[in-house]
């Protein structure tokens, strides 16, 4: 039988709590006289004693099927369960992978070269930015809450500021909230609205939103909870588009000329020029080359960073390397006949260091990778 590490994993579950039907008693069995190797591993599965540590390294393969149901339920108990069956798949998917490493230590010994951990790169860590109008740049990175104006309208540390009602600034008068790379922070606007930024990015926002509306402009990333106002809708520019909303959550990625806004909670119409889109939560709009259209969205592929995740489901190694690019601050060159088009799929959290992603890639992918300070390789495996 196909020796798919999802499929086995979920036998493997089954068969320790008692649960295989008639035919996957079969096939557990027909897999299990394949090799020594694969009774090995049953027994291994049967004496671990610590299989949550030996995840620290990637903490989802394989396991697409438990994600689309816990994805297309909408019913928060429903959630509830489907997340732990996801959570027992992962394990063992994770559990699955990790075995097999150590029984094909020779075939990936080389899957990372040039690297130890003097040249080990770091996770992204909270910090920004923020321009004033009168050019005046401030550094936010203390641990301890700090006023940052004479007019106390910015108060915060390393991890989120905060803004005061600013009457002393003009409304047209814009601060910028500067996300640099390897880079996240929180901000939360005068009124009230919470906004998370993602690395490589720029909010734009007054201090004082006028009695008529609520605007901003981004340039990157960011996920907005806005605080509901039927008063003063509120609208988030970038690169050509407009969002307009009441209250609601939602994402916006705007790195490049391809804007995806993706709805969480409540309801957005999205505009550019004569032509406008109203999205249902779940559901994404994107414009590109002046075209607007809209789908279903994949949330947990979307929302991934806002949760602390890699998720790379069916996504090109270009799109991963921007990606690792922004999160590690990173410049990524590829070598030889790389095939930037093939895609891959796999998951890991985000606050871990550069070698242990890798590690993840180099399992689900036919590539390497070399680490040089600042500087990361991608090239086939020989």
């Amino acid at each position: 039988m196909e020796e798919n590490s999802g499929h086995i994993s979920q036998l493997i579950q089954k068969f320790l709590c008692g649960q295989l039907t008639e035919e996957e008693k079969n096939q557990f069995e027909a897999w299990l006289q394949i090799s020594a190797r694969n009774r090995q591993l049953l027994e291994s599965f049967r004496t671990a004693t610590n299989i949550e540590q030996d995840l620290s390294i990637v903490r989802q393969l394989n396991a697409n099927k438990a994600w689309e149901k816990l994805k297309n339920k909408n019913n928060k108990s429903h959630n509830k369960w489907f997340i732990g069956v996801a959570a027992s798949l992962l394990l063992l998917s994770g559990f699955f992978y990790l075995w097999y490493r150590q029984m094909e230590t020779q075939d990936n010994s080389a899957a990372i070269l040039a690297l130890n951990v003097g040249q080990d790169v770091a996770p992204a860590k909270s910090g920004a930015i923020l321009r004033m109008p009168d050019g005046k740049e401030v550094l936010l990175n203390n641990a301890t809450p700090k006023v940052y104006d004479n007019n106390k309208t910015f108060v915060g540390n390393g991890s989120e500021l905060i803004v005061k009602s600013g009457k002393q600034q003009l409304v047209s008068s814009l601060n910028s909230l500067i996300v640099p790379r390897a880079s996240f922070y929180k901000i939360t606007l005068s009124d009230g609205t919470k906004v998370w930024v993602n690395a490589q990015s720029n909010l734009k926002f007054p201090a004082q939103f006028s009695e008529y509306e609520r605007r901003v402009s981004l340039e990157g990333e960011a996920y907005f909870e806005v605080a509901h106002d039927t008063k003063r809708p509120f609208f988030v520019e970038s690169r050509g588009g407009e969002i307009k909303v009441l209250g609601t959550h939602f994402n916006v990625f705007a790195y490049h000329d391809d804007i995806r806004t993706t709805l969480v909670e409540g309801k957005v119409e999205v505009r550019q020029k004569e032509n406008k889109l109203e999205l249902n939560p779940g559901e994404f709009a994107s414009l590109s080359n002046n075209n607007l259209i809209k789908g279903k969205a994949d949330i947990l592929q979307d929302l991934a960073w806002h949760n602390n995740e890699f998720y790379f489901k069916k996504e090109t190694i270009v799109n991963i390397a921007h990606q690792l690019s922004r999160w590690y601050d990173l410049d990524v060159k590829f070598r030889g006949n790389v095939q930037l088009n093939k895609e891959y799929s796999g998951s890991i959290q985000r606050d871990v260091k550069l070698s242990q992603v890798l590690e993840m890639l180099s399992y689900v992918s036919d590539l390497k990778f070399e680490i040089h300070g600042k500087e990361l390789i991608i090239e086939n495996k020989i």
